[in-house]
């Protein structure tokens, strides 16, 4: 009759090809270890450890990017504001600056404020195009430029 086991023990019964009892041989002698249980002990510690590390350096990671997310969108806010700011001064301008057409010169004040509204927005166009391309609208020429990562 065999004795029966202590309840702190639990036995694992592993069968390794013959490349991994080399590679578990090796280790063993690496580690200095007495016997294949602390070897074992070793990879699942070492293993855990590992999986605890990523799982912090993920969640870190995950938290930059949020930050860096509401950073952008917080800038995108400000810059939506700013838009708004001024397209109110604009219309208040406008409204107030401007004088009445007669309506006798409705007609060909139309016609001149097409041509120039076409003028203004093909401006706009080039102006962009010109911008665009010299990258004067990378994040960091408009203040939106990346802060240095920090891990936490």
């Amino acid at each position: 009759m065999s004795r029966p086991k202590p309840p702190h023990i639990v036995r694992y019964t592993i069968r390794l090809n013959r490349a991994q009892g080399e590679r578990v041989a090796a280790l063993k002698a690496q580690l200095h270890a007495k016997s294949d249980n602390e070897v074992f002990d070793y990879l699942v510690t070492v293993g855990t450890n590992q999986r605890d590390d990523l799982e912090q350096l993920v969640y870190s990671l995950f938290g930059n990017m949020a930050d860096t997310l509401a950073r952008r969108f917080q800038s995108l806010e400000t810059v939506s504001q700013l838009h708004l700011a001024l397209t109110d001064t604009f219309i208040k301008y406008a409204l107030t600056a401007l004088p009445e057409v007669p309506p006798s010169l409705v007609t060909g004040a139309r016609v001149r404020a097409t041509k120039i509204y076409e003028q203004v927005n093909l401006t706009a166009a080039r102006e962009f195009q010109r911008r665009r391309e010299s990258d004067a609208y990378s994040a960091t020429e408009l203040g939106l430029g990346e802060e240095p990562a920090t891990l936490s």
